[in-house]
């Protein structure tokens, strides 16, 4: 023996065959899908089709809006999902703000328990609440 690694030609491979690398994710799906359909995303105007920014703009939000309280997951992803296409520019961004505050003030602001000082949030929030 000379210590060296076995060569894929050494006796435990069989001449003509190589071998295989090993797979970690053998056989599992890794790729990943929006849940939501076509029709229910941005941008603004009816019939336009969506771009790449536009779907991973979505697809972020929609990440962001999974939060560590079901209750909000739920208020969100909904919001998101039926009215968000509907929202102008502005109230988009407002969204995009409302998803930086922390669990248990967002959680107050959809719950009528606290109202957020900035205007534009607020008008957001009332629609979320209705």
């Amino acid at each position: 023996m000379t210590g060296k690694p076995p060569s894929p030609s050494s006796p435990s491979v069989p001449a003509g065959v190589r071998e295989q690398p090993a797979h970690p994710l053998d056989g599992a799906d890794v790729h990943r899908t929006s849940a939501t359909p076509p029709s229910l995303l941005p941008p603004g105007e009816k019939g336009a089709s969506r771009s790449a920014n536009d779907a991973r703009r979505y697809d972020r939000l929609r990440w962001r809006s999974r939060r560590g309280l079901l209750e909000l997951d739920v208020v969100l992803k909904e919001f998101l999902d039926r009215h968000y296409p509907g929202l102008t520019p502005a109230e988009q961004e407002a969204f995009e703000q409302l998803l930086m505050v922390p669990d248990e003030t967002l959680l107050a602001y959809v719950q009528g328990k606290q109202d957020p000082p900035e205007k534009e949030l607020m008008q957001l929030v009332t629609k979320i609440r209705n």
